[in-house]
């Protein structure tokens, strides 16, 4: 940052001037750092699979979820990892008696046969889980 003096010294005033873009530089290398950290610090914990399309989908991620998938050959995921139709139950209870505001997000594989989501929900009830939520991409 540079400071230009002006004036003469004759009448006794001096006008000082800041250089403001050096300023504006450092400004954009923080932003663009923020920008970049909270790209990589979004992260999926469900399968990568195509999800329905919805025109009210809420984008943001919650740090406390547990993500209940489903593919479209009917096979379970709890958080990435494999997990039979009868374990789904006592795995969310476990998770919920630890903490129970915890949110429950089903992904389903949009080619998903609706008896699956319908299997992960009763499972879900059986348990009473209360904070579920459907994960659908945005239209």
């Amino acid at each position: 940052m540079s400071v230009k003096f002006s004036g003469s010294e004759d009448d006794g005033s001096v006008a000082g001037e800041i250089n403001v873009v050096p300023l504006i530089d450092v400004l954009f290398a923080i932003l663009t750092f923020f920008v970049l950290a909270s790209i990589f610090l979004t992260r999926q914990q469900g399968l990568n699979m195509p999800l329905p399309k919805a025109t009210a989908a809420i984008t943001n991620q919650f740090n406390e979820q547990v993500t209940l998938s489903v593919t479209r050959d009917g096979k379970f995921f709890l958080n990435k990892d494999p997990i039979d139709k009868k374990s789904i139950g006592p795995a969310i209870k476990a998770i919920l008696d630890k903490d129970p505001n915890r949110l429950v997000v089903i992904a389903g594989d949009k080619r998903v046969h609706y008896r699956f989501v319908v299997d992960i929900l009763d499972e879900l009830r059986q348990v009473n889980a209360t904070r579920i939520a459907m994960a659908t991409d945005v239209k």
